[in-house]
């Protein structure tokens, strides 16, 4: 029987700056704390290349708020997202969603790619997971899917792998950012037994 570590704490951290309203996760309670300290650094570095990706620096006008989510905090896995809207006037502003899932004893960082066993055609089955959604959905597609992105932007959640697009990515803007649940039984055959998706069939 697996035994594993107790899920992460998770603080609320309050970034207020001038035009700038936002709160971010910061992990606690780890048993190791140079991987704690590692995986605080990393969700920083998303936050602050957010922020900077909607012009903060160079629009004097823009105004961010934001917040984060955690999807999944158990089997040493963590997996959240952080979301920040944008406003430099105009009719409407921005959402950014970013996403990250990580591993609270290795400290690892995982990329899609990860989650699969190595050469599983893994593209091929998530792209037409997508269509087949796109189509029972009947989503107003901005132009044709063509499949996923090398770093498509996925989490992890209730025995479900989500993978989601931005605005105008896929769909227009009324639409809000696109999401895809896959329940993990669908991926059981190319799931990497020992990645985060492989934690969740235990």
């Amino acid at each position: 029987m697996t035994t594993w570590q107790s899920p992460a704490q998770v603080i609320a951290r309050h970034l207020v700056q001038p035009r700038l309203d936002i709160y971010y996760p910061e992990l606690s309670g780890l048993a190791n704390q140079q991987v704690q300290e590692k995986l605080n650094k990393r969700i920083v570095k998303q936050v602050m290349t957010m922020i900077q990706k909607q012009g903060y620096e160079k629009e004097p006008q823009t105004v961010i708020t934001g917040g984060f989510e955690v999807k999944t905090n158990q089997r040493d896995i963590i997996s959240l997202t952080n979301n920040h809207y944008a406003y430099s006037g105009g009719a409407h502003g921005l959402t950014m969603q970013r996403s990250l899932t990580m591993n609270t004893v290795t400290g690892d960082t995982y990329a899609l790619k990860d989650l699969f066993k190595p050469g599983a055609t893994y593209t091929k089955a998530l792209n037409a997971i997508i269509k087949r959604q796109i189509k029972e959905r009947d989503l107003p597609l901005l132009s044709e899917f063509k499949g996923i992105a090398p770093n498509q932007y996925f989490y992890l959640a209730d025995k479900a792998l989500v993978l989601y697009f931005q605005l105008y990515e896929l769909l227009p803007y009324a639409a809000g950012i696109p999401y895809f649940v896959i329940p993990v039984y669908e991926l059981q055959n190319i799931a990497a037994e020992d990645g985060p998706l492989g934690k969740m069939f235990d």
